[in-house]
């Protein structure tokens, strides 16, 4: 393993927005992914050939940098974006620039579709046509640019065909929407060969936030106060959605019967890890019985997790003195308009106050031994 580097563990990449257009199979033709101006000229995401309803003024995926007036609107396109999220070459500039070695990178397109999608063939040939790009992007820079396979959990026995192929392209880990999209928890027996799979190759899977339709407190903004895009309350509670997958992991005895699977939660930051840990442990000793838990749910986290830091946060030392500096990495979130310029240097600061030792278990080692880089 490559340790003694800057890894960012959750970085992203602009898909090509006629990506699938261009690559899905005949059959799907007509229910292709991408992007498209709708009839007020707003650019948005089309998923199963139809106008997105949670992607309107895509723009701000690819905003890295700007301002806000700008980000949010009708004239800042998504192939606006930085070329360093669509081209390897310029990315390796752009980790230069930031003294960043390495990153392990995830989608934006793809972050968006799976709470509009009920086919579960259609969800897995949107999937095959990603993985296929995102290796094959990386593949210039074998030691600097990491893929990360989009699988869904839709199906369990086409998500199993799609991570041994994937497996195959040399991705470093999976990941998957932490809304179950067929209604069945993480913790549930049904998933339980997917993660036979996952373990045996060494794969870890990782929860990502995505943008759905149904999003916790969506009702809320059909209000006449909110005329406004709700960006600013998701951008503060997408990672719902994570920790209540975060818990089934453990109440239904995944991470039991799995000692070897590594979880990975991702652009949640690692402030609430030590609140949630100690809440799910003081719950377990009363009412464990009632879980397929057979110890404190501390230890699977232990063993077993690691979460992705937003390096601004002051809670980084915080939480790793209570769990210890080798359960978090840390995420750019280049090139998404919220994501952080300087994301290096601001971490630094972020965790200056860590023996040196931690703080290269968070600059870059955890990353490296969670993805096996």
């Amino acid at each position: 393993m490559l340790l003694g580097r800057s890894v960012d563990a959750d970085g992203h990449i602009l898909e090509p927005p006629d990506l699938w257009k261009n690559n899905l199979e005949a059959k799907f033709k007509d229910r292709t992914l991408g992007l498209a101006r709708d009839s007020d000229g707003v650019e948005s995401v089309i998923v199963n050939g139809q106008f997105s309803a949670v992607s309107r003024g895509f723009g701000i995926a690819a905003a890295f940098g700007q301002p806000g007036e700008v980000a949010f609107s009708n004239d800042f396109s998504y192939l606006d974006g930085p070329r360093g999220a669509y081209d390897p070459h310029a990315r390796i500039k752009v980790l230069d620039e930031e003294g960043i070695d390495a990153v392990v990178l995830y989608p934006t397109i793809g972050l968006v579709w799976e709470g509009e999608v009920d086919d579960p063939e259609l969800a897995a040939a949107y999937c095959r046509v990603y993985n296929d790009w995102i290796a094959d992007f990386c593949r210039p820079y074998p030691d600097r640019l990491y893929a990360v396979a989009h699988i869904s959990l839709m199906d369990v026995d086409r998500a199993i065909i799609e991570l041994k192929r994937a497996a195959k392209l040399g991705v470093k880990g999976v990941m998957l929407t932490p809304w179950p999209t067929n209604g069945r928890a993480y913790g549930d027996t049904y998933y339980d060969p997917f993660w036979a799979v996952a373990q045996d190759y060494g794969l870890p899977v990782g929860l990502h936030v995505i943008a759905r339709p149904n999003y916790h407190g969506s009702q809320w903004y059909q209000h006449a106060t909110f005329q406004g895009s709700p960006f600013y309350f998701l951008s503060v509670t997408l990672g719902f959605d994570i920790q209540a997958s975060f818990v089934s992991f453990f109440e239904g005895g995944t991470l039991e019967r799995f000692p070897n699977l590594k979880l990975l939660c991702l652009e949640v930051g690692a402030g609430w890890i030590p609140h949630f840990i100690e809440r799910m442990d003081s719950k377990w000793e009363h009412s464990g019985f009632m879980t397929a838990c057979k110890r404190p749910p501390s230890e699977y986290f232990r063993r077993q997790v690691w979460a992705g830091a937003d390096v601004d946060e002051s809670m980084i030392p915080a939480a790793s003195a209570r769990w210890g500096s080798d359960k978090f990495f840390w995420s750019s979130d280049f090139p998404h308009f919220d994501g952080f310029p300087n994301a290096l240097k601001q971490l630094k600061k972020s965790i200056a106050s860590l023996p040196p030792a931690d703080q290269q278990n968070i600059i870059g080692d955890n990353a490296t031994r969670a993805y096996r880089l």
